[in-house]
């Protein structure tokens, strides 16, 4: 371990209570089995060693404010910016892990009202957390502190404009003109009909809340409609691109770097969970090890979108995936079964880990597009469609059906089947029973499509075989001699 910057703020380990000698041992264990480098682990433990050195107490006995007045001693003794930095971050891993150790939840980050509500009249701002209050009791307890930041941040957008541009004093001053010059302002700088749908949406129906209350509001703000938007197609993965990210995603589960290996045996497991078996993000980061059924290839999805619960099956490669992760989960403060330096994932850690390998392969891709990805390949590889629905979730057919279009190259079969059977109607023949064959490029292109599609090994043999065939008799002998007139 390096040596300390400052020796005498540091009580050497021998003269520490026994039970501080221990907890330090089982913290450099702890953070170690998260895959952090030495170097981390050497300076984290720097900051570590500093606390319980100025601190002279049993390590349970530390709390909040006794870490704050270490900070303030490594702000007035440390000069470099890079050692307080680093050694701030090995205090706030110290309280993580004396949290877990006392069985304490980890703190969140209070919404700011100040900001969201700065210069709406107070009896407005009244109205607006009385409602964030209604829409809590839907929501699951882990996601209501980013819906709530959601939620009152897209309300107020609207709200901030509109009291800045006219003298709003009541939720009944509020009408369609204000809307439309707000409409008129958020187009003019850029903003998507999307965007601004989903706040006339959240308005509306923050106004409907309030009309059911019965608050006077303008009745016409709730008939104004959403602006056109065009057709919303999902954004499949092809396979060739699939393979791609998958090799690196393996080629990190077998680095020689303990930390690198941890996140790409962890990233395996769940990249299977979201393109084999359809789960979301949330889901993903949601799932606790209670949920899952190895034995029976099995999971159980709770609380999930609209708060309905829904068995999910697993294929072998998914079971393998996840048994070879769970040696190396270590220890988190809950059941979460996927754990990131000891705390379950964040909301936006998947879809980095996958901008990262991306990068690598020169393959762009979002975590949701491993779902639309499942749902394609299921219903290609001859699935039906009821039973992709039950899979993912959805509650209308509809929806599968627009999350799972086809590829191209199926549709390209489809075509040419169809336009085969149509070419042999319209054509005239002197004997129906028998009908022109199919011209040699349309079979190719549906023996093309047969390939790009889910085959199993002796399926690709004679697909393989086919061709060659049609190849074979197409193409005119060397020695054949050209027809006489």
């Amino acid at each position: 371990m390096s040596s300390p910057t400052n020796p005498d703020l540091y009580t050497p380990i021998r003269y520490w209570l026994s039970a501080n000698i221990g907890a330090y041992a089982a913290f450099r264990r702890w953070l170690r089995a998260a895959g952090y480098s030495e170097s981390a682990l050497n300076i984290y433990s720097c900051a570590v060693r500093l606390a319980i050195s100025q601190l002279d107490k049993p390590y349970w006995q530390i709390s909040d404010a006794d870490l704050d007045e270490v900070r303030v001693l490594i702000a007035d003794c440390f000069p470099s910016e890079g050692t307080r930095q680093s050694y701030h971050k090995g205090l706030l891993k110290l309280a993580e892990w004396l949290r877990q150790r006392q069985g304490k939840p980890q703190p969140t980050k209070p919404t700011n009202w100040d900001y969201f509500l700065a210069g709406i009249p107070p009896e407005i701002t009244t109205l607006i957390q009385r409602y964030i209050r209604h829409c809590q009791r839907n929501w699951l307890a882990e996601k209501q502190q980013r819906l709530t930041d959601h939620l009152v941040g897209t309300l107020t957008r609207f709200l901030r404009w509109a009291v800045a541009e006219a003298p709003v004093k009541t939720v009944a001053d509020l009408n369609p003109t204000l809307w439309f010059g707000y409409l008129d302002a958020r187009l003019a700088a850029g903003i998507g009909a999307a965007t601004l749908n989903r706040e006339l949406f959240c308005l509306q129906s923050w106004l409907r809340y309030l009309q059911e209350q019965e608050i006077p509001i303008c009745e016409r703000l709730l008939r104004v409609e959403r602006l056109k938007e065009g057709p919303k197609l999902p954004k499949d993965v092809s396979v060739a691109q699939l393979q791609q990210v998958a090799a690196e995603i393996e080629r990190e589960a077998v680095s020689s770097h303990l930390g690198l290996r941890r996140c790409g045996v962890m990233d395996r497991a769940w990249w299977r969970l979201m393109l084999c078996s359809g789960l979301r993000v949330g889901e993903v980061r949601r799932l606790r090890q209670s949920d899952l059924d190895l034995a029976g290839q099995r999971l159980r999805v709770e609380q999930s979108k609209g708060l309905k619960d829904r068995v999910v099956f697993l294929s072998e490669a998914t079971v393998a995936a996840i048994e070879a992760y769970m040696p190396l989960r270590g220890q988190g403060g809950d059941d979460h079964l996927f754990l990131y330096r000891h705390r379950p994932l964040t909301p936006t850690y998947c879809a980095e880990r996958l901008r990262t390998y991306g990068k690598r392969c020169g393959v762009v891709i979002r975590p949701h597009q491993l779902r639309h990805s499942c749902a394609t390949l299921l219903l290609n590889a001859g699935a039906p469609i009821l039973t992709v629905q039950a899979l993912l979730g959805h509650e209308q057919i509809d929806t599968t059906l627009r999350y799972a279009r086809l590829y191209d190259r199926t549709v390209a079969a489809d075509y040419y089947r169809a336009m085969a059977t149509i070419e042999q109607r319209l054509q005239p023949t002197t004997n129906p029973a028998e009908p022109p064959p199919h011209q040699p490029a349309q079979i190719m292109a549906m023996l093309d499509a047969l390939g790009d599609g889910t085959l199993n090994e002796s399926q690709r043999q004679l697909v393989h075989a086919l061709r060659v065939l049609l190849m074979t008799l197409t193409v005119p002998s060397a020695t054949s001699e050209p027809n006489e007139c």
